[in-house]
């Protein structure tokens, strides 16, 4: 651990997995994980038939437990949190069931209610993806919970009994499923629906998929399309492309399922009661698309204990890189913040408009992690920026967004950035090949101005062909107008303008 920071270890004690995940904490509420854990021990798939579970059937659980508890304390864990969900909470002997685990593994056990863990994945997801409205669907071994949001403002959940693991168990055959089946499992979902009726009074919001069947199913579909960057937080899939799924995996064999690009072999057989109930669910509240959040009760536990009562962290991405810069290089953030208000000055006036909220985002992100590479290597550092910025998925960005971050964080016109550009062409616009020479020559420009501390403040104004910058300096900026040199050429280039430049002296006092 660095400085006066604590460790916190968060149990999810799921009806599919039990996870482990724990986080280094500041003082002032940075966080990063520092060690995860998880073990499919299927808790939905030991309910007896009168719906309690065993005390022998708890043995697998207890063991992991304990492991998890083991790997805390070598972490020096200053609390442990830890909650059960769907399987724990519905059987009928949930208060004997807490009482066994509680006693054998030392830990104490919140046993969550569905209110309670619709709400953490609520909190999960608004701190991850700037969307201001949608319905949350986190789909689980025991249960499904279903939220609608507006305003980045909790409205309804409901917590349905019906999950991945428990739906196999009912529904699922040894094999291939039938149609009645798949039926059957359709219609109780539409059946738990019916008395909800504010799930059909919000049309045209994105569903956001929690949980691994959502994840699985991202993976999927990238492997089918091939797609460029291997992220599945923030990525989105089409109606059409999930119901293609859907018609698909259940018809196929265990073994072939097994097959499946991006299918994991555990979860070939619960993957397709998950698909079925996320698409039945998205017909029931005339979705416009699915969105997969990377984030989910873990992180909304944790948000729970870092500010309880503020629901919300204020901004995904101001958060998001907050903890970065935290853990990262030593980088003073005034300059950072100084060239990112120095690419925002360029831009405004280049443009002769301020930036519309998705290029404000991309200034923002590529403005304070375009030194992140320093952490690995200082030689090659915006290299290492530009990866760390496409693979350390980012909360509050686009895959879109997170790609011309990456570019202008490297940008290099004549190799790089036209190699970055080709790469991930799937998901970029057209209009992207200019925009990302603009932006990434802004940056550079902008970064050659804070080279030193010798220009306090920039004016820029454009004049038809021309780009008129004054620079108010301290001190005649020998070391910031030599940066300039290489800049201006790629900015002059990439937005059809001449820089000139003139100097004025600070006034004293």
């Amino acid at each position: 651990m660095t400085r006066n920071n604590k460790t916190l270890g968060i149990v999810d004690i799921g009806s599919n997995s039990i996870r482990l995940v724990i986080y280094e904490v500041s003082e002032d509420g940075a966080y990063r994980i520092i060690h995860e854990d998880k073990y499919a021990a299927r808790l939905s798939g030991v309910v007896e038939s009168d719906g309690s579970i065993l005390r022998s059937s708890l043995s697998t659980a207890i063991t992991v437990l304990r492991q998890f508890k083991a790997t805390c304390e070598t972490y020096q864990t200053e609390l442990i949190r830890a909650a059960a969900t769907a399987a724990i909470r519905n059987a009928t002997n949930a208060e004997q069931i807490i009482a066994w685990l509680e006693n054998e593994t030392g830990l104490t056990i919140e046993c969550v209610s569905g209110d309670r863990e619709a709400y953490y994945g609520f909190l999960g997801v608004i701190q991850s993806i700037d969307l201001t409205d949608g319905f949350v669907v986190d789909i689980g071994g025991g249960s499904t919970e279903i939220t609608v949001f507006r305003n980045r403002e909790r409205l309804h959940s409901v917590s349905l009994p019906i999950g991945a693991v428990n739906s196999h168990a009912r529904y699922g055959g040894e094999d291939q499923w039938t149609e009645a089946n798949e039926q059957s499992l359709c219609n109780e979902v539409i059946e738990a629906l019916k008395g909800q009726t504010w799930t059909q009074e919000h049309p045209g919001l994105p569903l956001i998929g929690l949980g691994g069947t959502m994840r699985t199913l991202a993976k999927v579909e990238q492997k089918r399309t091939q797609y460029s960057l291997p992220v599945t937080h923030h990525y989105e899939i089409g109606e059409e492309a999930m119901d293609n799924i859907a018609l698909s995996l259940p018809y196929l064999t265990s073994a072939q399922r097994k097959k499946v690009p991006g299918l994991a072999k555990d979860r070939a057989d619960i993957i397709v009661p998950g698909v079925l109930i996320l698409r039945t669910v998205f017909r029931i509240i005339r979705g416009d698309r699915y969105v997969v959040s990377g984030a989910g009760l873990r992180d909304g536990l944790l948000r729970d204990y870092l500010a309880a009562g503020q629901p919300s962290a204020p901004d995904a991405l101001k958060d998001s890189i907050r903890n970065f810069l935290y853990y990262g290089p030593p980088i003073p953030e005034k300059r950072l913040n100084r060239i990112h208000q120095d690419t925002v000055t360029l831009y405004t006036a280049l443009q002769e408009a301020t930036p519309d909220a998705s290029d404000e985002r991309i200034l923002y992100t590529s403005s304070m992690l375009h030194m992140a590479g320093k952490q690995i290597n200082y030689f090659r550092y915006t290299q290492h920026s530009a990866y760390w910025i496409m693979n350390a998925s980012i909360y509050g960005l686009s895959h879109r967004e997170t790609i011309l971050s990456a570019i202008a964080a490297d940008y290099h016109p004549k190799k790089r950035t036209p190699q970055l550009l080709q790469k991930h062409e799937d998901i970029l616009k057209d209009s992207d090949t200019q925009h990302a020479h603009r932006i990434g020559s802004l940056l550079r420009a902008a970064e050659a101005i804070n080279r030193a501390e010798s220009i306090a403040a920039i004016h820029a104004v454009k004049e038809k062909d021309s780009l008129q910058v004054t620079l108010t300096c301290t001190d005649e900026p020998l070391l910031e107008l030599n940066g300039l040199e290489d800049a201006v050429k790629d900015l002059q280039e990439a937005w059809g303008v001449t820089l000139k430049h003139s100097i004025v002296r600070a006034s004293k006092g």
